[in-house]
């Protein structure tokens, strides 16, 4: 079975501006071989982009609850199930944001999903941000480097013409991460979008060997706001780990 934790924490350049953490995380088991994670990143720029980016994982985790069933049945059903949760979550903001009379483009956000089993892992992205998973004992990227196009430039879920990337492989990740733009600069060789791995390795084994996933997020949390994450980006972050523990107890 899998065991996952998240963590999230506010940048030097919000804390500053009295600005709120806007990325979100969340992450559940759909079965014993099947868990899914969803992270978020709210644009700095539109006025409710927290709310955006929290309404975005949790209506993409619901949809793949919702459909549970089928995706352990069949991973044939996985991606149109990945098209749905992006489609789920921005039908969700459009909803939230008419009934308080707002655009939905306060709200703008990216989003990523991702699926992991024994067998199979399929990744979604609307915006940047990455994932990366251990195949065959090496670390790989899940998705290509995001297409910006400019520095802090990046498509949004709330825009209507974003269609999510989604890729799909038939291959046993034991060991997955899905992060913001945030850490990207610290967990990637960026020039070759190459995951690094004195950054990973760690945090996997530390999950795998923890008998408390209570206290192991809470140590993922401390990281993440640490003083020495601040020295080196001043962005919100938010990191999401799974590993495959071979344990179906």
């Amino acid at each position: 079975m899998w065991r996952s934790i998240g963590a999230k924490a506010k940048g030097v350049a919000h804390a500053s501006d009295g600005s709120p953490c806007q990325d979100a995380f969340a992450y559940a088991s759909l079965g014993t071989d099947l868990t899914a994670i969803a992270v978020a990143d709210g644009a700095g720029s539109a006025a409710c982009s927290k709310a955006g980016a929290e309404i975005s994982v949790e209506r993409a985790i619901r949809y793949l609850r919702n459909v549970g069933d089928l995706l352990e049945a069949d991973t044939a059903t996985w991606l149109h199930a990945m098209r749905g949760a992006f489609e789920a979550a921005r039908g969700s903001l459009g909803d939230y944001a008419r009934s308080r009379g707002l655009a939905v483009r306060d709200f703008a956000t990216t989003l990523q999903v991702v699926l992991l089993s024994h067998a199979a892992c399929c990744y979604g992205r609307v915006g940047d941000g990455g994932g990366v998973g251990r195949v065959d004992g090496a670390l790989v990227p899940l998705v290509p480097a995001p297409d910006n196009g400019y520095a802090n430039e990046t498509h949004f879920l709330t825009s209507p013409e974003s269609e999510p990337e989604v890729f799909f492989r038939a291959d046993h990740v034991s060991d997955c991460a899905v992060f913001t733009d945030g850490i990207q600069h610290l967990a990637m060789q960026l020039a070759q979008w190459k995951p690094h791995d004195p950054f990973f390795n760690p945090l996997f084994d530390f999950l795998r060997t923890s008998d408390d996933t209570t206290s192991a997020q809470d140590s993922l949390s401390q990281l993440l706001g640490a003083d020495r994450f601040d020295r080196r980006t001043d962005d919100d972050r938010a990191l999401v780990i799974s590993v495959w523990t071979g344990d179906a107890a």
